[in-house]
């Protein structure tokens, strides 16, 4: 096993890519979008950060990998990793640092060519995080570096490659599995009283007379930056919407044809609502939603665009997954939605976490219970296991 210093192989390339092209890149990556090499790319352009990846090679070929990026402003909340510690009376980390994962889309995966990733492999990968050059923190200055929103496989691998201290848990991830069979043979999968509230749903959506189309984004992203603005100001992201049309380009740029929405008109008339997705492989990525709340008919519209549009649509796409992410979580389960877990692992050899064990794990059995309730469901569960480990 041969790393670089630069945590790159000799190649130079993409540096948000660890100096791999974005072929290379995306064998290791596989089906995981948020870790694929356009999407790397995509955020590397935001600004906010240094973008960069560790990756190790065996005979000169990549083997493993995971992207990092050093914030030079403050990150979004959900990745303020001090605001989870001291929000739980757990010890809290230097404020700077680097974050392993991906800047956006709360997955990060070890990326390997050929499925789980060695011991030795991993331990190599956190050395390289451990000795990453940073620009905002020279040597000697305290920092942090915090792998941010891990599958249990990946904490756990992490653990066995040597990491000494507990995860902790962030949130849960909802994900829809979808059988053969298309929409009845999903709709199958629910208990009788879900299954009636979604034909419901659907109903009220039919009956106010909207339709639904899926289109390239390129194709209407000029006219969804009011919808988007109002759904984020519902959630206290107040912007111009000169700054959400800024986004919505940007993904229209950046991502190409891969950047697609369903929209929703009422009677033929202009778009009320979006949701912006990715598929990569046979899985499709819900992005992001918005709504003119002042044209909607309280009939569902959000659960037939985002959700009921996607499932119906599945089989001729080759989808048998939607990831529909973190937050929100009871209102997804109630719709067949399973639930995996999400963890924080600090990096750091001499982290305060190593001696924290017990405070974690009380954190994480209580993190547990809490978004179970949220959930309004244990059976949601995708893998119990998966939750145990670290409790």
């Amino acid at each position: 096993m041969h790393c670089s210093p630069s945590g790159s192989v000799a190649t130079p390339g993409n540096p948000a890519l660890g100096g791999l092209d974005a072929t290379a890149w995306d064998r290791l990556a596989a089906e995981h979008f948020y870790s694929s090499a356009d999407w790397l790319t995509f955020c590397a352009g935001h600004g906010g950060g240094i973008s960069g990846a560790v990756v190790s090679s065996v005979d000169g070929l990549p083997s493993a990998a995971v992207p990092v990026w050093e914030p030079t402003e403050p990150p979004s909340p959900l990745y303020r990793w001090n605001d989870v510690l001291s929000g739980h009376g757990l010890p809290t980390l230097p404020e700077r640092g680097l974050i392993v994962g991906p800047r956006q889309g709360y997955q990060t995966h070890i990326l390997s060519a050929s499925g789980p990733v060695r011991a030795e492999a991993v331990a190599e990968l956190v050395s390289l995080v451990q000795t990453w050059p940073l620009e905002r923190c020279p040597r000697g200055d305290g920092s942090a570096r915090v792998a941010m929103y891990v599958t249990s496989a990946d904490a756990q691998a992490l653990a066995d490659a040597g990491v000494t201290h507990t995860p902790v848990l962030l949130e849960a991830d909802a994900w829809f599995d979808l059988p053969p069979g298309g929409w009845d043979a999903w709709l199958a999968t629910l208990p009788a009283k879900r299954r009636s509230n979604v034909r419901n749903e659907v109903g009220r959506f039919q009956r106010a007379g909207y339709t639904v189309d899926h289109l390239p984004l390129a194709e209407c992203w000029a006219e969804l930056a009011p919808l988007a603005a109002s759904t984020q100001a519902k959630y206290g992201h107040v912007a111009p919407e000169a700054h959400w049309r800024g986004l919505l380009h940007r993904h229209m740029t950046g991502m190409g044809r891969a950047a697609r929405v369903a929209v929703c008109r009422r009677r033929g008339g202009d778009i009320v609502g979006f949701c912006l997705y990715y598929i990569r492989g046979n899985t499709l990525f819900l992005r992001w939603a918005g709504f003119d709340y002042d044209r909607l008919d309280r009939a569902a519209e959000y659960f037939n665009l985002v959700y009921y549009s996607q499932v119906a649509r599945a089989p001729e796409l080759g989808v048998r997954r939607l990831h529909a992410g973190v937050k929100a979580l009871e209102a997804k389960v109630l719709r067949g939605a399973r639930l995996r877990p999400l963890w924080m692992v600090d990096l750091d050899p001499d982290s305060v976490l190593k001696g924290a064990d017990p405070a974690i794990r009380q954190h994480n059995r209580a993190t547990r219970e809490r978004l179970l309730a949220e959930a309004g469901s244990g059976s949601a569960v995708d893998d119990p296991g998966a939750w145990l480990p670290f409790a």
